[in-house]
């Protein structure tokens, strides 16, 4: 037995001399027990830290070998795709489909998604001015009625109103309703 310092811990440890040789030959750190051993390979990073560079690690190969990767999920998909399965299987869920469908939630977000789609494929860049224009109609709309917004407008009788102008202007007279 030969007593070894841990570079994780610090304290003195009775390790067999061939396990010790072992590692002196590779070059690898001799720990006191399994805890130090497990700590002394960690890298000090967070998860977060390691997502990340775990996602420029896949960026990074997908530029690289993309169609390949592309290609063999392909390969894969045509393999195991079975359409009378996926037929049965969305058959079965259809009535789940329907239900969330249905949900007041989903009604309302689809209908605010629908109203931005349209007024982006209408008007493209003007959209968002179109939308607030469209909010300030409708908020007028509710707040009054089609009567008052026409006598604000001055276009309740309009035709009627011509009608007058004119015959006062020719010196005609004017049918009276």
């Amino acid at each position: 037995m030969i007593s070894v310092r841990c570079p994780q811990c610090d304290k003195i440890a009775l390790k067999a001399s061939g396990a010790v040789n072992r590692a002196r030959k590779i070059g690898a750190p001799i720990y006191c027990g399994r805890i130090c051993a497990g700590l002394g390979r960690r890298k000090g990073k967070t998860s977060k830290q390691l997502k990340a560079e775990k996602a420029a690690y896949d960026r990074r190969l997908r530029a690289v070998r993309g169609y390949e990767i592309r290609a063999k999920k392909r390969a894969a998909f045509a393999r195991d795709y079975d359409p009378d399965k996926a037929s049965i299987y969305r058959r079965c869920r259809m009535h789940l489909h329907v239900a969330y469908c249905q949900r007041p939630e989903y009604r309302a977000w689809k209908q605010e998604y629908d109203r931005r789609y349209r007024a982006n494929n209408i008007y493209g860049p003007f959209a968002e001015a179109y939308l607030a224009l469209f909010d300030v109609e409708r908020e007028v709309a509710a707040r009054a009625t089609d009567y008052e917004i026409r006598m604000m407008n001055d276009t309740i009788n309009k035709a009627h109103k011509r009608k007058v102008q004119y015959a006062q202007s020719t010196g005609q007279q004017a049918d009276r309703r």
